[in-house]
């Protein structure tokens, strides 16, 4: 057996492996034996086929096998005892398996490419600072805050007179020239329209201002503009569309709105649980504590954000670029054209030198992730999922329910962030945090 090593580029090498009779032939009469011993083959009995008769039937097959675990195995070997780091699994360049005789004992050769691993040294002087910014608590933010609660918990209610908002219901039918309804025309009960999104500015004007059982007179085709819209109103197929006539009434039988929740006892039930918050004072601290938490979370973000991008900048390591393009050609699910390889590639290189440098930190650090820790932060995304709708308090069951779906769904993406945020938190520990204080509006321009 005889492995050497030659380097043929930046952090890129091509290792090859050379298997003679006396690394193979001991484990291929082993196999050959042990086959004897099971094969049952017709004028034998079991165990007494002769062995020259095993070796001209799997001899061969045996032997392939043989080679390839002794090639597996002192490749991974030869890495190990030689502390080579390499990216991937090695390249196959060539094996003379095709041009040998495998009846001959033969001597193997084969060639892999691997990429190694880069060395990575970052240091951070001791009084490098990175920003961290407070963003400060404004009245604007306060009222969206109140006004998003107040549209959210709001109702509709039934209302005399329509206006620009409402909703309104009623029949749509077609009409001749003279006014009256077309006979066997088009028509359709309960057609809702909701006035702030009709497009057409003079029916949006004849919408407002009117009562249940009036009557609008328009013309289908100026006002929804194309037959798809309008068999889709008219809840009809296409091809079904008839319109000798494109004059048309809505008679309005409902007009709805949407109001507002009052500010009292029920609607603070609603949003924080019987009785949390009774008072309106009590509620600015509440959304003032919700902003707070909103900001810091932002804040955190960019903090990471701006850490993983000073680590990028001071990794000045180069890739086996040679190696990687080979490898991800060769694996590639799809047929990538140069230009198109070309420009993924480059985003490519990024996320390999950050997955390169987190793993320094992983494994200089032993970080690992917890069971624990992957369910806590699975009942964060949790709630966060809830509040995106509204949900400030969430029933035991609800909770438990979402979670065990994330984390049936997202386990594996938990994990990567928690490890992550790890780094991350141990090299913040590394940099002079500068604390600045912005407003929510400046904070809104950082880059």
């Amino acid at each position: 057996m005889n492995i050497s090593k030659t380097d043929i580029g930046v952090l890129n090498s091509v290792l090859n492996v050379k298997i003679e009779k006396a690394d193979y032939s001991e484990k291929v009469e082993k196999s050959v034996r042990e086959i004897k011993r099971k094969v049952n083959l017709k004028g034998f009995r079991q165990g007494m086929v002769p062995t020259g008769l095993v070796k001209k039937m799997y001899g061969k097959n045996v032997l392939i096998e043989e080679v390839n675990k002794i090639l597996s195995e002192s490749l991974l070997s030869y890495i190990k005892d030689n502390k080579i780091n390499i990216l991937y699994e090695p390249l196959i360049l060539e094996n003379n398996l095709e041009k040998i005789d495998l009846n001959d004992d033969p001597t193997f050769e084969f060639a892999f490419e691997i990429g190694i691993s880069p060395e990575i040294n970052i240091v951070f002087d001791k009084n490098e600072k990175i920003p961290f910014y407070n963003i400060s608590i404004d009245n604007e933010s306060i009222e969206n805050y109140k006004a998003y609660y107040l549209h959210y918990y709001g109702s509709y209610i039934t209302a005399e007179q329509s206006d620009e908002k409402s909703i309104l219901e009623g029949r749509i039918a077609q009409i001749n020239d003279d006014g009256r309804e077309t006979e066997n025309g088009l028509s359709k009960e309960n057609v809702k329209l909701y006035v702030s999104i009709v497009e057409d500015e003079e029916f949006k004007s004849q919408l407002i201002g009117i009562k249940v059982g009036d009557t609008v007179k328009f013309d289908i085709k100026k006002v929804f503009h194309n037959d798809d819209k309008i068999a889709e109103l008219l809840n009809i197929k296409k091809q079904n569309l008839n319109l000798t006539s494109t004059n048309f009434i809505y008679i309005v039988s409902a007009i709805t709105k949407y109001k507002e929740s009052e500010i009292n006892q029920e609607f603070w039930d609603k949003i924080y649980g019987k009785d949390e918050v009774t008072s309106e004072e009590q509620f600015l601290e509440k959304i003032k504590s919700e902003i707070f938490a909103n900001n810091k979370v932002k804040s955190e973000f960019k903090l990471k954000t701006d850490i993983r991008n000073r680590l990028m900048e001071k990794a000045t390591f180069e890739l086996p670029n040679t190696f990687l393009k080979k490898w991800i050609k060769k694996n590639s699910k799809k047929e990538l054209t140069d230009e198109i390889f070309n420009k993924e590639y480059a985003a490519y290189q990024q996320d390999m030198k950050w997955q390169l440098i987190k793993e320094k930190y992983i494994n200089e650090n032993q970080f690992k992730v917890t069971d624990n820790e992957i369910k806590e932060m699975a009942v964060k995304f949790a709630l966060e999922q809830y509040r995106q709708y509204g949900a400030i308090s969430v029933s035991e069951k609800l909770l438990e329910d979402m979670t065990n779906s994330i984390l049936k769904n997202e386990k594996e993406r938990i994990e990567k962030i928690i490890i992550e945020d790890k780094v991350l938190d141990f090299v913040k520990n590394l940099i002079n945090l500068e604390i600045k204080e912005v407003s929510i509006d400046e904070f809104q321009k950082l880059k």
